[in-house]
C-alpha cells in the first residue's frame, strides 16, 4: 500500500464536503455548542483560582464566576447532548442511502457493500465523536498554554516546548496508523465473503490476521501514549520546580497552573487516540467513494 497520508484525499474530501453541504447548518449548530462547552472547561482553573483567593480573603462574592461558569456550562452541555442525537441520525440515513446508490452504480459486489456500510457508520462517528474530540483537544491545548503563558511567560515557553516531542512521535504514529488501518480494513472488507462462504480453517486464518492487525494498532499507539506521558511529565515538574521559585505565588494561582498544566496532559494524552482514528476513517473515506 502506497504512503497516501501526505497528499491531497480528495475522495474522503468529497465525502465530507457532500455532508457538510447538505447538513452545513445541522454541524455548525452541534460544533458551535462543543465549542463554547469547551470554552467553559478552559475558565473552570481561573475562575476556580479566583474563588479560592477570595474565600481566604472573606469575599464570598469571589464564587460568583465560578457559579456562573458552571451553570452555562451545564446549559450548553444539555442542549448538545439532545441536539447531537437527532442531528446525526439524519446526517448517517443520508450517507448510508448515498453509499449504496454509488456503490451499486459502480457494480461493486453485494457482500463489499454491506461491509462499507457498516464502516460508513464509522465515518459518521468521526463527525459525531472525533470532531468534537478534536474540537476539545484545540481548545484545551490552545487555551492551556495561552492561560500559562498569562500567568508566567517560562511557564508558557516550557509548555511550548514539550510540543517538540509531542509532535514528532504523533507524525510517526500517523503514518503508520493509517498503513495498519489500511491492512485491517483490507480485511474487514472480505468479512462478509469469508465468514459466509468459507471453510472454518479460513475463517480461523481470517479472525488471526484481523486480531494481529488489531495489535499491531495497539501496540504503535501505546508507544506514542508513552512518550507524551514523559514529555508532559517533564512539564509537569518543571512547571511546580517555576511556582516555587516565584515571588508572591498565591493558593488559587497554584491551583491554577496545575490545573491548566493537567488539561495541557489530559488534551495530549487524546492524541494517539484522535491520530488512529483520524487515519481509519481516511482509509474508509476513500473505500466509501470507490467507483
Amino acid at each position: 500500500m502506497t504512503d497516501r497520508l501526505t497528499e491531497p484525499d480528495t475522495t474522503l474530501r468529497s465525502i465530507l464536503a457532500g455532508l457538510v453541504r447538505r447538513h452545513r447548518w445541522r454541524l455548525v449548530t452541534t460544533y458551535g455548542l462543543t465549542l463554547a462547552e469547551n470554552a467553559c472547561v478552559v475558565l473552570y482553573p481561573l475562575s476556580v483560582g479566583v474563588a479560592i483567593d477570595g474565600l481566604l480573603a472573606g469575599r464570598r462574592a469571589s464564587l460568583v464566576p465560578l457559579v456562573t461558569v458552571w451553570l452555562v456550562h451545564i446549559a450548553i452541555g444539555l442542549v448538545r447532548l439532545v441536539y447531537d442525537t437527532r442531528a446525526f441520525t439524519v446526517v448517517h440515513a443520508d450517507l448510508v442511502l448515498d453509499t449504496v446508490d454509488r456503490q451499486r452504480g459502480a457494480g461493486v459486489a453485494e457482500a463489499r457493500i454491506v461491509a462499507r456500510v457498516t464502516l460508513a457508520r464509522e465515518l459518521v462517528d468521526f463527525l459525531q465523536v472525533e470532531v468534537p474530540a478534536i474540537i476539545r483537544f484545540v481548545t484545551l491545548f490552545v487555551g492551556a498554554i495561552l492561560m500559562l503563558f498569562w500567568f508566567d511567560p517560562v511557564l508558557g515557553l516550557m509548555a511550548l516546548a514539550a510540543l517538540g516531542p509531542i509532535l514528532v512521535v504523533t507524525r510517526w504514529f500517523a503514518r503508520r496508523s493509517y498503513r495498519l488501518n489500511g491492512a485491517l480494513n483490507d480485511r474487514l472488507e472480505r468479512e462478509v465473503e469469508i465468514v459466509g462462504a468459507r471453510p472454518m480453517a479460513q475463517v480461523r486464518r481470517h479472525y488471526g490476521r484481523v486480531r494481529a492487525w488489531r495489535i499491531r494498532i495497539s501496540n504503535a499507539q501505546a508507544g506514542t501514549w508513552g512518550v507524551i506521558e514523559l514529555a508532559t511529565l517533564g512539564l509537569a515538574v518543571a512547571a511546580l520546580l517555576r511556582l516555587t521559585a516565584l515571588d508572591g505565588v498565591t493558593a488559587g494561582m497554584i491551583y491554577a497552573v496545575l490545573a491548566y498544566v493537567w488539561d495541557y496532559c489530559d488534551a495530549a494524552d487524546d492524541l494517539p487516540v484522535i491520530v488512529e482514528n483520524l487515519a481509519r476513517v481516511q482509509d474508509i473515506g476513500e473505500r466509501l467513494a470507490e467507483g
